[in-house]
């Protein structure tokens, strides 16, 4: 599936992934290719993405949304701000 994890500043990243971890204000979602669509906002936490190569890469995020189709799941994220 495409994941796209956007910030007002710059897109964080974007490409192909075999799953990713959420930090859900319900709990942590975990999401798959061809997942049932739905909308959800996001707590302060980590982001974990299983990329297509086997690695496993990390964002903290202090919020935002994320919406899920089969094929996408793009990520409307704050992150923290470096003094």
């Amino acid at each position: 599936m495409h994941l796209s994890i956007i910030t007002p500043e710059k897109t964080l990243f974007s490409a192909e992934a075999r799953m990713v971890t959420i930090p859900g204000t319900e709990g942590e979602f975990g999401v798959l290719p061809r997942h049932a669509p739905f909308i959800s906002s996001l707590r302060p936490g980590a982001i974990t993405i299983d990329t297509t190569d086997g690695k496993q890469q990390t964002i903290e995020i202090t919020g935002g949304f994320a919406e899920v189709t089969p094929e996408r799941c793009t990520v409307l994220a704050e992150i923290p701000v470096v003094a």
